[in-house]
């Protein structure tokens, strides 16, 4: 059974029984584990560690793209634009080197095969915000103090790190999707189980609202709830990085394609912008193109009869080498980011954990 092929039963109620059999006992079996680990962590005999500065994690608790990245990136962005010293640390997914520091906030020191590419976009999009790629967040977190002398630290897809204390817990959830078929890995998309939400002190919702099961727990747990959605910010000439702006989609006959865990978001907001998507090409979440996967992306764009090539951000970064020189076909990369329709509210939360007057729920 391929990959694709479970990420699709993953989000469907009914399957056949044999294939729900085998993948129930196996988010049985995943979910006992995890389990035990929190206990284990609650117990005290996994020990937790904490930095010398305040600590938000930004996370989710299903496979699959909730935004992670472009809030991080976000809220980054509203900490320094408030006078905060922040510094990003990620575990640098897929990464081809041991990571470390992908930016001290004025040069980009490892490329996005070395940091990863979500580090290497993060640090690419964030002047003056350093970012440490490495899968020891506490270590990366030592690298932080010493090196940048932070008063905040964001962890990005941080809520399953239990290893580092943290001051304010943010759980990111598709409106869209919800918490999926309510099955844990690898039989549904939750990589923990649904009452984990109530470790949030701010649930963050992208592009809709809560209506499933998570929508009683935050009601029970009494949890802030927040709305945000992305925006196009540019459409980049992956040949020269120049912005030949998002009006230009607008009719334009589009071959769509991505390695992202959730494209569907992509694809719609070039749809929004009026572009025509004539074919899209998936890949799997994290893709490290060949130039045999350009090959492939430049035949569908001409069998398809599309304009132009366009794809995520987070792909431009990888796709540099194949497309520099012009040797490639011309691709443009979609710029996005997180917006969030009360900002104020947000700081409000923010400044008397940044100030000490109060810790999150999973400290």
């Amino acid at each position: 059974m391929s990959v694709r092929a479970i990420e699709k039963m993953m989000h469907k109620e009914r399957i056949g029984a044999i294939p729900h059999l085998v993948l129930t006992a196996l988010s049985f079996i995943y979910g006992a584990g995890v389990r035990s680990r929190y206990l284990l962590y609650r117990a005290g005999v996994f020990k937790k560690r904490k930095l010398g500065c305040k600590v938000i994690s930004v996370g989710n608790i299903t496979v699959g793209g909730t935004g992670k990245t472009p809030v991080s990136i976000l809220l980054a962005t509203i900490l320094k634009k408030n006078g905060y010293r922040p510094v990003i640390l990620s575990r640098g997914y897929k990464k081809t080197g041991p990571g470390g520091i992908v930016s001290d906030g004025t040069a980009l020191k490892l490329g996005p095969r070395e940091a990863g590419d979500e580090p290497y976009l993060m640090a690419s999009l964030l002047p003056g915000v350093p970012v440490i790629a490495g899968a020891d967040r506490f270590k990366s977190g030592q690298i932080a103090l010493e090196k940048f002398r932070p008063d905040c630290i964001i962890l990005d897809d941080g809520f399953q790190h239990m290893r580092l204390k943290r001051d304010l817990n943010i759980l990111l959830i598709d409106g869209a999707v919800g918490l999926g078929n309510g099955f844990m890995l690898p039989r549904g998309p939750l990589r923990e189980p649904a009452e984990a939400i109530k470790r949030a002190d701010l649930i963050m919702v992208k592009g809709g609202s809560l209506n499933g099961p998570e929508a009683e727990l935050v009601r029970e747990w009494n949890i802030p709830v927040m709305g945000f959605d992305y925006r196009a910010t540019g459409l980049y000439d992956m040949f020269d990085n120049k912005d030949r702006g998002v009006a230009c989609l607008k009719g334009k006959k589009v071959l769509a394609f991505a390695g992202v865990a959730n494209p569907a978001s992509f694809l719609r907001t070039l749809e929004d912008l009026g572009a025509r998507i004539m074919n899209t090409i998936t890949f799997p979440d994290h893709h490290d193109y060949t130039a045999s996967d350009i090959e492939k992306i430049r035949e569908a764009k001409g069998a398809g009869g599309a304009d132009i090539i366009v794809t995520t951000e987070k792909d431009g970064v990888k796709l540099k080498e194949h497309i520099e020189g012009g040797g490639g076909p011309q691709v443009f990369a979609l710029g996005v980011e997180a917006v969030i329709g009360d900002e104020e509210g947000l700081k409000r939360l923010l400044a008397p954990v940044l100030a000490g007057e109060r810790g999150g729920r999973a400290r």
